[in-house]
């Protein structure tokens, strides 16, 4: 790789030596990343501001925090003050990045990283940062729960870098309103001065409105991506398949993911489902196969600690299959993922190209196929610029899963899901209201192998707007259900905090 050696940061003196020395000896860094080289040097000689535009999987993690880290060892420690702010579109990537910190301070066990992030005990959460945090990673919306409290508050009056990662990532999931009441919690940048760095994949939408909210006028614009460069999805190999009804999906599932399952010992694959009830049902059918990989579930209705685990178990396996929903569909690192399945209706383009981002990460190879019923053939319009390679048609048999059905867990919340989901595309569909439950009535009888029709509270059809329409059967709300619990299984367009 032609690009400089971290070594040679010695000569310069711009890295604390121990930090040199667990980048070069403990962690076994060379040479920089792309990313890394073109943000280095700016950003540790000159502390300027910086909007970097970088891909995801490129080592743009270091690129921020070890000139972050440099500015915080090499500055007098105030008590109990938080150096670096990180914030994260989610909670997985926040606790990769946590541990990216953690390991680049092994050798400076008195500096603390510690997480905001939402799902976990808030109480115990604010009590480790208050007894001392030097590096905070958090998303949005539970730092500022956390900053409702005074005395947390008080934690970043002398705060030195602050860095927006996944910028557009944010702006997506719809954090605005909350990054710029973060924003008005922070100390005058002209009475206590700090390093502001912003990373984000693409520069559209609202991403220049943050970055004049975050920079300062003469901040540095950075970017690794050459003009013209092909993005992951035109240059990741792509697969089509499409089948004639939604029940179909999950037998083409299994038989598209054995047809490239050609080696089990190094297939690695996400398989990408829209909401988290999917996810459980997709699994579960997965799980029941012979000659597969061991498969995992990860959606955000999974308790933190089972996430945490499950997350670390499927980023150390050789081969192992993951059924997601979109909670991992950005930043996380996943290495050698091999196949990226999108079995559905994608929320949209961006979706889909970020998805299939998780695969051929850093150049790698990689490999993409899209599972859709005809129903859904309209989404393909937004995927005009992608090219999907011809194959043999995918021969597939219902019969192949039916025994299984009977086994599948939690079907009502499966129905409900789709449902609700597909409620929110029933332009594109060209489904009217009674036509999507029809259309969700026989995916409850053929696809789940229901006997009967779930009953949905009258709540929940309420709120789903379907109120009246004929083919659902209605029971009455259980005591003391809240709004929240009746939507059930969701998931499918926005992540939570």
């Amino acid at each position: 790789m032609d690009t400089p050696r971290f070594a040679d940061l010695a000569q310069e003196k711009l890295v604390h030596p121990i930090l040199l020395t667990t980048i070069v000896d403990d962690l076994k860094f060379d040479h920089m990343m792309p990313v890394q080289a073109a943000t280095l040097h700016d950003l540790l000689r000159e502390k300027v501001d910086c909007l970097a535009q970088a891909k995801t999987g490129t080592g743009k993690t270091i690129a921020f925090l070890l000139p972050a880290i440099q500015n915080m060892v090499i500055t007098p420690r105030t008590k109990k003050s938080i150096s670096l702010l990180v914030l994260s579109p989610t909670r997985e990537l926040a606790m990769q990045i946590a541990k990216e910190a953690e390991k680049l301070l092994q050798r400076m066990p008195n500096y603390k990283v510690r997480t905001a992030i939402g799902g976990t005990n808030k109480i115990a959460e604010a009590s480790s940062i208050l007894q001392g945090c030097d590096i905070l990673v958090a998303t949005p919306g539970r730092l500022l729960d956390h900053l409702s409290d005074e005395e947390m508050r008080l934690r970043l009056v002398n705060l030195k870098t602050l860095v927006l990662d996944e910028a557009d990532r944010m702006l997506d999931m719809g954090f605005l309103p909350d990054i710029r009441k973060i924003l008005g919690f922070l100390p005058d940048k002209r009475r206590i001065p700090r390093q502001s760095m912003l990373f984000s994949a693409t520069l559209e939408g609202q991403i220049q409105d943050v970055a004049h909210l975050i920079l300062n006028e003469g901040h540095k614009f950075i970017s690794t991506i050459t003009p013209g460069e092909a993005g992951t999805h035109e240059r990741v190999p792509q697969r089509l398949v499409v089948v004639p009804t939604m029940t179909d999906l999950a037998p083409a599932l299994v038989a598209s993911v054995k047809v490239e399952c050609i080696n089990p010992s190094d297939f690695k694959a996400i398989i990408f489902a829209p909401t988290a009830a999917l996810a459980d049902f997709y699994g579960q059918i997965l799980r029941a196969q012979k000659g597969l990989p061991p498969t995992s579930i990860l959606h955000s209705r999974i308790s933190q600690t089972k996430r945490t685990r499950i997350t670390q178990e499927f980023r150390e396996a050789p081969s192992a299959i993951c059924v997601a929903t979109d909670v991992i569909a950005r930043g996380m690192d996943f290495p050698n993922v091999s196949h990226v399945f999108q079995i559905g209706l994608p929320a949209d383009k961006a979706s889909y190209v970020h998805r299939l981002g998780r695969t051929a990460r850093a150049d790698a190879n990689g490999r993409g196929i899209l599972l859709l019923a005809k129903p859904e053939q309209a989404f393909l319009h937004q995927l005009k610029d992608v090219t999907f390679q011809s194959s043999e048609p995918l021969v597939y048999s219902k019969a192949d899963i039916d025994p299984l059905l009977s086994r599948v867990e939690n079907k009502e919340k499966v129905y409900q899901s789709w449902l609700g989901y597909y409620k929110s595309s029933t332009k594109l569909l060209g489904w009217s209201p009674a036509e999507l439950v029809r259309q969700a009535n026989i995916f409850a009888l053929e696809g789940l192998g229901c006997s009967e029709i779930p009953a949905l509270e009258k709540k929940t059809i309420g709120k789903m707007g379907l109120k009246g329409v004929s083919g659902l059967v209605v029971k009455p709300n259980a005591p003391g259900s809240n709004d929240d619990r009746a939507r059930g299984g969701g998931e499918g367009r926005r992540t939570g905090r």
